[in-house]
């Protein structure tokens, strides 16, 4: 079992390809993100952009203080 600790969502590969344009809306009004599954298996978490750059710029902080 995984942890979906922090995911509003989750999604598998095949609603991905059914409803990509609908879930990338959904993604972009989370705070997290929606997961992304394979066989059952997490492999991907679909985020908006602004969740992405925060996240990006959270550890371009946490390079720069090591």
């Amino acid at each position: 079992m995984y942890s979906t600790r922090g995911i509003e969502a989750i999604a598998t590969v095949t609603e991905l390809r059914s409803r990509t344009s609908a879930l990338i809306d959904q993604a972009a009004g989370l705070e997290t993100g929606i997961m992304i599954q394979k066989n059952n298996d997490p492999v991907a978490v679909l985020v908006g952009y602004d969740k992405y750059m925060e996240l990006y710029e959270l550890q371009k902080k946490q390079k720069g203080n090591k």
